[in-house]
């Protein structure tokens, strides 16, 4: 795939999914905030995004080339199931935004590959949002209790949920036509 089609098909999907969350928002202000509230403290959502960044990371040094430990490639799965069960019984503790905090910092790595090479000045865009990504991953992975306070500073009232939620589906539309106007 050409870096200007990923490049497309990343705005349409950063679009769809601001649209979808910011419209989301904005139907159930309250319910998104109880919800997220609950989330650091929420086990199946640390469970499951413990398992997608530990897969990816297995996955990755799978297909790493390891030089002279490349012999230790066939107990990689066995140590990524180890590592799943040491990460949800040793820090079940604020896992789910640790956990999340990982998954950002894995998904920044194939944007920022795949639009690096695109001839347009709308590559900046995912840049900026993988970058982004990669800040609040390591601030979630090192001090997860961030989650908690964020929402209480900024994110205390349905009102100002209502207006993240506008901001984040006009953001979406945004994206989404750009993604658009790119798949033409």
């Amino acid at each position: 795939m050409s870096a200007d089609l990923f490049l497309a098909w990343t705005l349409t999907f950063l679009g769809v999914a601001g649209i979808l969350i910011g419209g989301v928002i904005l139907w159930q202000p309250g319910g998104c905030r109880r919800a997220l509230t609950a989330f650091p403290r929420s086990r199946l959502p640390g469970w499951i995004l413990s398992a997608i960044g530990v897969v990816w990371v297995t996955w990755v040094v799978q297909h790493a080339a390891l030089g002279r430990f490349e012999f230790l490639k066939p107990v990689i799965p066995v140590a990524g199931l180890l590592l799943f069960a040491a990460l949800v019984f040793l820090m079940d503790e604020l896992l789910a935004p640790r956990a999340l905090g990982g998954v950002l910092l894995l998904v920044a790595n194939p944007i920022l590959m795949g639009v690096r090479w695109a001839d347009s000045a709308w590559r900046l865009v995912p840049v900026l949002i993988a970058y982004f990504w990669v800040l609040a991953g390591c601030a979630l992975m090192l001090h997860p209790w961030l989650w908690g306070w964020m929402l209480r500073r900024f994110y205390s009232t349905d009102a100002s949920f209502r207006t993240a939620g506008w901001g984040k589906l006009i953001g979406g539309a945004i994206l989404l036509a750009a993604g658009l106007w790119h798949l033409r």
